[in-house]
């Protein structure tokens, strides 16, 4: 087995924050990893001076590579020729067919630059961003030997789903003097010297990767000294102070996107709080459930918007004033106020809305694939094209008119201007008599869409774990919970007063400063989120902790690597063999967990893939703290230096408090049950 690291930067690219490379850092790093090969890979350009130097000082073998930006993802290069001059002139003609400086290639001019890319090592960032498109992969298939990863969770995730491509996981990282922590992401490869060849065959072979030396894929390195864990269920067990939670935290502080759960972080003294702390997180979880059963009030609020009804009734004072006026001025009328134009009203400019969806629904019908054979069974697809051109032609010939209205308007508008100018007569104002009532009705239903909405009654029910989480719909009760759903120091006492009063409360949160228009609709019905026991009552204070304990794991999903501290501190042993058992179990299968325990509910009922045990050790009267290791089947477990402790002792010390204890506890359930 040999160990690589193919993705090494020294040189910053353009967009990302500079730093000044140094190789001494890196020849520490390939000394401290025992690295067999590294590949130079810096963005979108090669450095041939640079990487000779490096070629001298480095004891491993260096290639001579390149990050591409491609097609919106990014692509290594590594150069199996061995000819580092010709790798850089051919580098070189990469500014000749890029459409401008910092844009990607496409694959096309890719293969127009290096030529016959069967003489290079293509990795594509793959389980990784910024990941090469799916179209683009496809077009490179032929030439592609792996897939770059960003942590051992999808490592495995890879390794272990055929249609995959072949997992690699590299460091990506900046050699700089300020590298203190160097990465431990790198690959194992089943072959015996670090050749193009052996390499380029190793690449293609899932047999052939692995993230350690011993176990293959299956452990993976965390701290300087070699330590390894597991890529499932790790148990980390030590009796009191022996560094379980400093393992734990150095284990977090040396990977990216961690969750990390830890001792008591679930459980507040301070009910009051750990309630409203809880009711926060429930709403934040649940906050799509919100989303989704408000778009529609918010399409109807947002309609709402340019529906003003004082201004209206001043409108229409404004008219009738004018008209009785006018009337009375009668015997004043002079040739100005008694051209056609003078009185003539102007056209009425309909929306397009209707025809609008109409065409987009005409147009999703004939562009749907999943239902495509229903549609074609009961319409004739070259109907719909005909219909969606005829509602198109249609739509084209009312814009015309509206154009024509529009300008003519406008035209008769500024003609009345003029005449009213000259003229002694009052000028009739103008009133769109269909708009007024059109609003006026919009605002009544408004109104009776609002109180219809605002009624309580349940519009979601979700099971989770044992656990039912409803949400349903109420009224605002205050104030205060305005601002805090606002999240921001605004005042809502006065709009408040409106409350009850939909449309009149939608125009006192118009005029509040602070609030985006596309935000209103929250305001005017709150959705409340309750979670119910297994028998339909709210949770207690006891079954809250073990919800939260329970939502964490489950949204862990979304992290590489989940680490959890003595859960049972918080918790009885019936839930945590009954469900966290299970459910931890179920995310191992897709992350590496290292789960601290000192309690055999969790420890042992749990079947855990690797153990790990935690010591203090006086050695020379000093203070010294081990870490040992191992698979729960062997009989030892080992920590770095080669020291060895019994597996069964360590179990029953840590777990059952000595064999002792767990002889005279086995005895009494026996005695009990006979």
């Amino acid at each position: 087995m040999i160990r690589v690291d193919l993705h090494i930067h020294t040189i910053p690219a353009p967009q990302e924050e500079k730093f000044e490379f140094d190789v001494q850092t890196l020849c520490s790093y390939v000394d401290d990893r025992n690295l067999d090969a590294i590949a130079i890979t810096n963005h979108n350009l090669f450095d041939l001076e640079q990487f000779r130097t490096i070629e001298l000082v480095v004891d491993c073998k260096v290639f001579a590579g390149i990050e591409l930006d491609i097609e919106g993802g990014q692509l290594l290069l590594i150069d199996c020729k061995g000819d580092p001059s010709d790798f850089s002139t051919t580098c070189e003609r990469l500014t000749s067919v890029a459409p401008s400086k910092g844009k990607p290639i496409s694959v096309e001019q890719l293969k127009e630059v290096f030529g016959n890319l069967d003489d290079y090592i293509l990795i594509p960032h793959y389980d990784k961003k910024p990941q090469l498109p799916p179209d683009a992969i496809s077009k490179l298939k032929d030439f592609i030997s792996a897939g770059e990863v960003s942590s051992p969770k999808k490592f495995v995730y890879c390794l272990n789903d055929d249609s995959r491509l072949v997992p690699v996981l590299f460091s990506d990282c900046r050699i700089s003097a300020n590298l203190t922590n160097l990465p431990f992401r790198q690959t194992y490869l089943a072959c015996s010297e670090p050749t193009h060849s052996s390499i380029k065959a190793c690449l293609r072979d899932k047999s052939k990767v692995a993230l350690s030396l011993q176990e293959g894929s299956r452990t993976f390195q965390v701290f300087e000294d070699g330590q390894e864990v597991c890529t499932g269920l790790n148990v980390l067990i030590g009796a009191r102070s022996s560094g379980k939670s400093f393992t734990l935290k150095r284990i977090a502080e040396a990977f990216d996107n961690v969750r990390h759960i830890k001792q008591f972080s679930l459980v507040q003294s301070d009910e009051e709080a750990n309630e409203k702390r809880f009711e926060a997180l429930l709403e934040k979880s649940y906050s799509v459930t919100s989303k989704d059963f408000l778009a529609e009030l918010q399409e109807v609020v947002i309609d709402m918007l340019d529906v003003d009804i004082d201004a209206d009734e001043r409108a229409l004072e404004d008219y009738l004033s004018s008209l009785l006026k006018h009337a009375q001025e009668s015997e004043r009328h002079d040739s100005y106020s008694a051209a056609t134009l003078y009185r003539e009203e102007q056209f009425q400019i309909l929306e397009q809305d209707n025809l609008r969806e109409l065409i987009a629904s005409t147009e999703n019908l004939i562009e749907n694939i999943e239902f495509r054979s229903i549609v074609e069974k009961y319409v004739d697809r070259s109907a719909l094209k005909q219909l969606i051109v005829a509602l198109m032609t249609e739509y084209q010939k009312r814009e015309e008119d509206r154009a024509k209205k529009s300008w003519i308007n406008d035209l008769v508008s500024e003609v009345k201007n003029k005449l009213q100018f000259q003229s002694a007569t009052t000028r009739i104002e103008e009133f769109d008599l269909y708009r007024f009532s059109l609003n006026r009705v919009k605002a009544e239903k408004f109104v009776e869409v609002v109180n219809l909405i605002r009624r309580k009654r349940t519009i979601a029910r979700r099971s989770v774990q044992g656990f039912t989480v409803v949400a349903y719909t109420k009224n605002f009760e205050g104030a205060m919970e305005l601002r805090k759903l606002c999240g921001r120091q605004i005042a809502f006492g006065d709009a408040f007063r409106s409350y009850s009063q939909p449309y009149k409360y939608l125009q006192e949160l118009k005029g509040i400063h602070g609030i985006e228009a596309v935000e209103y609709h929250k305001y005017l019905v709150r959705i409340k989120f309750e979670t119910l026991n297994k028998d339909g009552y709210p949770i207690s204070g006891g079954e809250r902790s073990e919800f939260n304990l329970l939502q964490e794991i489950q949204n862990a999903r979304k992290y590489d690597m989940l680490l959890i501290d003595e859960p049972e501190s918080s918790f009885d042993n019936i839930f945590l063999l009954e469900q966290v058992n299970n459910l931890i179990k179920q995310i191992s299968r897709e992350m590496p967990v290292v789960l601290v325990t000192h309690n055999n509910t969790v420890g042992a009922s749990i079947q855990p893939d690797y153990l790990l045990l935690t010591t203090k050790e006086y050695e020379e009267e000093e203070v010294k703290y081990r870490l040992y290791s191992g698979f729960p089947s062997t009989t030892v477990l080992t920590d770095v230096d080669g020291r060895t402790v019994k597996t069964r002792d360590v179990l029953l010390g840590c777990l059952e408090a000595g064999a002792d204890a767990y002889n005279e506890r086995r005895i009494t359930y026996e005695n009990i049950e006979d």
